[in-house]
């Protein structure tokens, strides 16, 4: 990830006034609590000298793991065929899903399902059979009011049964059968927010983008950015907040393209992401300082970092030939129109500034046990899904591979559940049995 301008880099890590120190003793003293959850593992694979937990020249803990040990499988699998299906390609209304904006199990094995054209909370039994509906659009309690946004979609809440949904304006919470509870209004420096990623107690985390392009061949003179807060609901103080550098296009000025010019995404650049659990806030960068994740705690400040011990990996002539590949094969372009894609699309690829490493995680989530997930970065989609697994000492115990085409939005004990979409781009909400977990 690209540096940003100074005025950016002030506010890239805010902790405010307080240092990390109240919260690496606390840390400590859990070790010492429990200190077979923080020593060094037995087999960790770590070069000499590097120690499983150390604190870095700032006072923060360093949890490190050894990338080839934390990449190896957990032993734990994900059934390839689902156990449960909900959604059809036509039939009784309940079941039709137009964008599924999420879905949640409860623990007694219910699944809601909230769909964009509606912006109702569908109810289903364990059996899959539809029981009930609430929500909607509208400006009345339990209603979405979607007004210009035309958005409504549930937040992430691990650890129990409550349901937070967003319409870009307003977090409202449900019970685990639909019934309105209250609502606050959500925003951020007196704007919408672009969305909520996570709601724990009194903690919501939200985040604003910003994307920029250029009007002439190259890279934006101000960057694209992410801009993540945590912010108190019923005050709407701001408890920590962080600017980063986000996902970068560039511009290719074609002569006779109707408008007079193309945008790209340069390739391996990618978004931030975050996720919220009981405890604490998880960060991913994509920066150029190799495979990391950064652990806040509730009052904003860092806990520890959590790294896999391996090189990072620069962009290859390889790499980007297949980058090069696989976009053509995303346009479904005829065979014999490949070849003079290719040699158009490449050299303009190698001419952008690409990132200094290839990325390492893509995406975050916290499972409903409090265990962090960290999905392996890969720019073609038709690879494998895997996502890395931590655990409460920030230690990496293994890889887990996902089913092909699920789009995972929650992990619980023994399930995965997530989105399926057929041929037809027709959407179905899909269990997963998860095997092997104790």
């Amino acid at each position: 990830m690209r540096p940003l301008p100074e005025r950016v880099v002030q506010r890239r890590l805010g902790f405010g006034v307080q240092g990390p120190g109240s919260s690496i003793r606390a840390v400590l003293a859990a070790c010492f609590v429990v200190a077979s959850a923080c020593e060094r593992p037995y087999d960790d694979g770590l070069p000499a000298g590097v120690p499983f937990v150390e604190r870095d020249s700032a006072g923060v803990l360093v949890a490190t793991t050894s990338g080839a040990r934390a990449r190896a499988p957990i032993g734990w699998v994900v059934d390839s065929v689902p156990e449960y299906q909900i959604g059809e390609v036509s039939g009784e209304e309940p079941y039709l899903f137009s964008a599924v904006q999420g879905t949640r199990q409860f623990s007694d094995r219910r699944v809601v399902v909230l769909d964009r054209a509606s912006c109702e909370l569908r109810f289903f039994g364990a059996d899959g059979v539809f029981l009930e509906r609430t929500g909607g659009t509208g400006q009345g309690p339990g209603e979405f009011d979607i007004g210009t946004t035309r958005r409504c979609y549930l937040v992430p809440s691990p650890g129990n049964d409550l349901l937070p949904g967003f319409d870009g304006a307003r977090l409202s919470f449900f019970d685990d059968r639909g019934r309105f509870s209250h609502r606050f209004p959500i925003s951020w420096r007196d704007r919408r927010v672009t969305r909520v990623r996570g709601v724990v107690g009194e903690t919501v985390l939200v985040e604003n983008r910003l994307f920029t392009t250029s009007q002439q061949e190259g890279v934006p003179s101000e960057p694209s950015t992410a801009e993540f807060a945590l912010l108190e609901l019923e005050s709407g103080r701001t408890v920590w907040d962080g600017l980063f550098q986000g996902r970068q296009d560039y511009t290719v000025l074609v002569p006779g393209n109707s408008y007079g010019h193309v945008i790209y995404f340069i390739p391996f650049d990618i978004l931030p992401d975050a996720a919220l659990g009981k405890d604490g806030l998880y960060l991913t960068l994509g920066e150029e300082r190799g495979p990391e994740i950064l652990e806040y705690d509730t009052s904003g400040r860092l806990r520890r970092v959590i790294r896999l011990a391996e090189p990072a990996v620069a962009p290859s002539s390889a790499d980007l030939d297949e980058y090069t590949e696989f976009q053509i094969d995303r346009r479904n372009e005829p065979d014999y129109y490949r070849e003079t894609s290719f040699d158009r699309d490449r050299p303009r690829y190698e001419r952008m500034p690409l990132p200094k490493f290839i990325p390492v995680f893509s995406s975050l989530m916290i499972d409903e046990v409090g265990w962090l997930w960290a999905e392996l970065y890969r720019f073609d989609v038709r690879q494998p899904v895997r996502w890395l697994v931590f655990g409460p000492n920030g230690e990496g115990l293994g890889s887990v591979d996902m089913p092909p085409d699920l789009d995972v939005r929650q992990i619980g004990p023994d399930f995965v559940l997530g989105v399926w979409e057929d041929e037809h781009e027709v959407q179905y909400v899909r269990r997963h049995a998860l095997n092997g977990r104790r």
